[in-house]
């Protein structure tokens, strides 16, 4: 999303807010940094080693029976257990406030850091609750429509199509042998990666996104389309050149129950990219 200055007054932000935005970004700075040391690649060429290495599972299997270790060990080894077991526990007693107030702090804290670079304009207190909503309610959209995705996304239109012209078949046939991994697998993730990067992005992402931060920061129609007709397009191309690897991990080996707050943390890295 792009962080476009507001045409509202501004002012320092509340201590309490400060405190959330500080303790977030504590938080998502460890996680980052005890990720990097705990966790090591595979190599890039074989998926299966990728599979195995999140998973430990066998990389022959359905990708969907192969995700509720995956995140796990990851995210176990970025936070304390104690504070991961409470999130856990919050997001499987109630997912969806879970989710919208996750994305609303996250939100929080990455306009934060966006405002701070600019330190002769004071703190956008407008502009922060259009960003903390907008994103509330999309994690709302994603949690309703993610599952609908994977239920009906299972590789049938991509190995389909790629069945169809044979030289693409054989080159998939090979590249599933020489790397262990059912060519099923990736067909599925990608149609679950293109289907939200081509479809929701575009047509409900960004039209809900220049509206809600229209209106809460109190621009008028004619300043919120000339925005979105500014920036819809290059904010698109970075957004795909971003966003296609992030949800393949995603939707690829990252369990359900997890997706969301995962791409809520990958957004707070989006938001460093564009503020750069």
């Amino acid at each position: 999303m792009s962080r476009i200055t507001s045409v509202s007054s501004r002012r320092p932000p509340s201590s309490s807010a400060l405190a959330v935005s500080l303790l977030c970004c504590c938080l998502s700075g460890t996680a980052f940094q005890n990720q990097a040391r705990a966790f090591t690649i595979p190599p890039p060429e074989s998926f299966a080693a990728l599979q195995h290495a999140l998973t430990g599972t066998d990389p022959s299997a359905a990708h969907h029976a192969l995700l509720p270790t995956s995140t796990t060990t990851l995210v176990a080894n970025a936070f304390p257990a104690d504070v991961l077991s409470a999130y856990k526990n919050q997001l499987a007693a109630h997912p969806l406030p879970t989710k919208m107030m996750t994305g609303a702090t996250v939100a929080l804290v990455g306009d934060a850091l966006a405002q701070s670079r600019d330190k002769d304009v004071p703190y956008d207190r407008r502009r922060a609750a259009s960003f903390m909503t907008f994103d509330a309610c999309y994690r709302w959209l994603q949690h309703e429509t993610y599952p609908t995705l994977v239920a009906n996304l299972q590789g049938q239109y991509l190995g389909g199509l790629i069945g169809a012209i044979p030289p693409l078949s054989q080159a998939a046939k090979a590249l599933g042998e020489a790397s262990g991994t059912d060519p099923t697998f990736l067909y599925s993730t990608m149609e679950q990666t293109l289907s939200s990067q081509l479809g929701i992005v575009p047509f409900i992402y960004y039209p809900v996104f220049y509206t809600i931060t229209g209106i809460l920061q109190q621009l008028t129609v004619e300043q919120t389309i000339e925005r979105a007709r500014e920036t819809f397009i290059p904010l698109m191309k970075r957004n795909l050149l971003f966003w296609i690897p992030v949800q393949f991990l995603q939707f690829g080996f990252v369990e359900e129950n997890l997706q969301i707050p995962f791409i809520t943390v990958c957004g707070l890295i989006w938001t460093i990219i564009l503020s750069v």
